[in-house]
């Protein structure tokens, strides 16, 4: 069966995740993260990728990033997935491979880029390792309200919108994650991830996609739902 192809675009925001094989863990030591971690700054930096939000969960990791070029994707999580994987198996003494395939990835629309932000800010609550955003460790939320800063991380133009002051933009940011996601916002956006979909409106699907706007969008069950962006007045 042929790969299904991904639908990046230069400058859009991609929602992305990796998985470990058989879900088996990729994080066993706050120095394999850190790694990690390092190693997405220095890959994004050569191949041209903005990273904007991260959440590393035990054997799995959510990225936003937003990439330069059609490739700039691509061969950011080659780079790091090879290399990350060549110093997993040597630290922990194994072989073989650590990733479930190939990565996914979800083009998101610039409407709802800030609720797919919360999305993954919120994973280590959602799955049940954290009872609040301000105990994950691992992920970008501390970096945008202001505590243990990664400098690296690239703010989206959505979020500078939040307010005419960092200090505005972090409790605004502060006060949207806490509201949390309805259950119907978190299912669409697994969803969109897990087939590699877009997650845009069908405005935004039309708009990118003019001969064919219906590939981009998955049909869900129940009454659609107009999604109001953060940064909205209406």
């Amino acid at each position: 069966m042929a790969r299904q192809a991904r639908t990046v675009i230069p400058g859009q925001a991609m929602h992305v995740m990796v998985r470990g094989n058989n879900r088996e863990t990729l994080f066993f030591t706050d120095e394999d993260r850190r790694t990690y971690l390092e190693w997405l700054r220095e890959a994004a930096r050569q191949f041209g990728c903005a990273v904007h939000a991260f959440a590393l969960m035990p054997n799995h990791v959510h990225l936003l990033m937003t990439p330069q070029n059609e490739d700039s994707l691509a061969k950011t999580m080659q780079s790091l997935g090879r290399r990350y994987a060549q110093y997993f198996n040597q630290q922990h003494r194994r072989s073989g491979t650590i990733w479930e395939g190939r990565y996914r990835s979800s083009l998101i629309d610039p409407d709802y880029f800030l609720r797919c932000q919360r999305y993954i800010e919120l994973n280590p609550v959602r799955a049940g390792f954290e009872s609040n955003p301000q105990s994950s460790t691992w992920t970008s939320f501390a970096t945008h309200i202001g505590g243990n800063a990664e400098p690296w991380l690239v703010d989206h133009q959505h979020f500078w919108k939040l307010g005419n002051t960092p200090f505005e933009r972090q409790m605004t940011w502060a006060s949207f994650v806490k509201e949390g996601a309805p259950h119907w916002e978190d299912r669409q956006i697994t969803e969109s991830l897990l087939r590699s979909k877009p997650w845009v409106s069908d405005i935004y699907a039309q708009k990118l996609f003019k001969n064919a706007p219906e590939v981009a969008v998955i049909r869900h069950r129940g009454r659609p739902r107009k999604i109001i962006p953060l940064n909205s007045t209406t």
